[in-house]
């Protein structure tokens, strides 16, 4: 494990970097912040001790650097006068702990000890489990994305069923995944189906099971999705989109616990966890009589909604740095960085697409790129908001346009330009775009686009 320590009194650099040498563990120190976070560019530590109080800058703010550049380095905050409000803050933005000074050097190594048990511990899960961490956790320090943990955490070891909101792309089957693993029935199975994908006629023996010989091709006895997911969770992903009179049976069977499979007559009981996610506004499907209301208050008992990636700016840059670091591991690359005006750009972006878009726009970047700092030549051109071929007189009396209107123009002739090359197919052009289509429509509306279709 290497440790960096940030403060400006040499003697504390000195001892704490004396006793955990000491204890065998690889110690560096800078006496301002300027010099430390040089450091932490040049090599990986694992522990950064970092004080509040530095002559070059606020230590609240060198930890929110640190934390958006290198997410996985744990921090702990020193202070020789501390506050409980301060310390809140420190652990808010991403520090592992809080000492105020004069400091214990026995809690110090306590504290490195407990750390090191964790990162062993870590390392063994991603060797392991790699896949279902890196998949399934949440990233953010947004007061967004906080609460929703904390409402996860909270339900998690509840049985009352769950209704996750959000558009396509924002992680509601991250949260499905994480309420099982937290939850009580975490060793029991995670059964799932995506009513979208699977077709009218298939969804009923799907969920249900079937007979031998109970429909054309059904050569021998099925187990459907209620009966697999007894004692654990089910997880109907996009049940917006299932048809009414699926809609009728789910319901009947939600009410009674029991079922039959398809072709049979035994009468079978299932225990399990419901819950369910939807891209779409149910609400406005009652009012269209495409989804039952009844339906709706069943499986409406703790609602979550998973907000888009607009409303959690603050998150940009931790996912970005995550994603980075993920590809080239993924892909044996070497390490990569960004420009802070590509960051910018990424920033300022609305993100359609989310999470998921914005997972593939970086990995597509990392694999592209073949140098070490990816730059606004790197990004694709659904990120730039102008042309470069136009020059702009910032200083001109004649310049008015804002960066905003400025991009919306852009995005307006873009989004036309797109749709004319389709012939307004609106799926075709949603796809070119990489834009769902609920999105789309809503552009071409507030872009008033429909009077330029011929």
């Amino acid at each position: 494990m290497k440790i960096l320590i940030i403060d400006d009194e040499k003697n504390i650099c000195s001892a704490i970097k004396g006793i955990l040498t000491d204890e065998g563990y690889d110690c560096d120190y800078s006496l301002n912040y300027a010099d430390g976070y040089k450091k932490l560019q040049e090599s990986k530590f694992d522990v950064l001790f970092l004080d509040i109080w530095l002559p070059d800058i606020d230590g609240v703010e060198g930890l929110k650097e640190v934390k958006r550049h290198f997410p996985e380095t744990e921090v702990i905050m020193i202070s020789g006068h501390g506050t409980i409000e301060t310390a809140v803050d420190t652990i808010r933005y991403g520090a592992y702990d809080f000492l105020e000074k004069p400091l214990s050097l026995e809690r110090i190594v306590m504290i490195i000890k407990h750390l090191d048990d964790k990162m062993s511990l870590m390392q063994d899960l991603r060797s392991s489990k790699y896949k279902n961490i890196k998949k399934y956790d949440l990233i953010g320090v947004s007061d967004a994305i906080l609460r929703l943990k904390e409402k996860i955490e909270r339900i998690a070891t509840m049985n009352s069923w769950v209704l996750i909101t959000g558009e396509n792309g924002t992680g509601k089957e991250h949260v499905a995944r994480l309420i099982h693993m937290l939850g009580k029935r975490n060793d029991k199975p995670f059964v799932e189906i995506n009513c979208s994908a699977v077709p009218t006629e298939l969804i009923e023996s799907e969920l249900f099971g079937s007979e031998k010989g109970a429909y054309t091709g059904a050569v021998k006895r099925k187990i459907g999705k209620f009966e697999l997911a007894n004692e654990g969770i089910l997880f109907l992903d996009e049940i917006g989109d299932m048809g009414l009179m699926m809609q009728a049976k789910l319901l009947r069977v939600l009410e009674t616990g029991e079922f039959s499979r398809l072709g049979g007559n035994d009468v079978i009981k299932s225990d399990f966890r419901l819950i369910s996610a939807t891209n779409k506004d149910l609400q406005l499907e009652i009012e269209s009589n495409r989804f039952r209301s009844d339906l709706f208050y069943r499986i409406n008992v703790i609602p979550i909604e998973v907000p888009p990636l607009r409303k959690r700016k603050d998150d940009i840059p931790l996912l970005i740095s995550y994603f980075i670091n993920e590809t080239v591991t993924i892909n044996g690359l070497k390490e990569k960085t960004i420009t802070e005006e590509l960051m910018n750009l990424f920033v300022s972006y609305e993100w359609p697409g989310n999470v998921r878009q914005l997972k593939n726009v970086v990995e597509r970047m990392v694999v592209l790129s073949e140098d070490d700092v990816l730059d606004v030549k790197d990004a694709p051109s659904i990120l730039i908001s102008g042309n470069d071929n136009i020059e702009i007189d910032i200083q001109s009396d004649m310049y008015s346009p804002s960066l905003k209107e400025a991009r919306d123009e852009f995005e307006k002739n873009f989004i036309l330009k797109a749709l004319q090359s389709t012939n307004w197919n609106i799926a075709q052009t949603a796809r070119v775009l990489d834009m769902e289509r609920t999105y789309l429509y809503r552009k071409i509306k507030s872009y008033d686009l429909e009077k330029y279709k011929k």
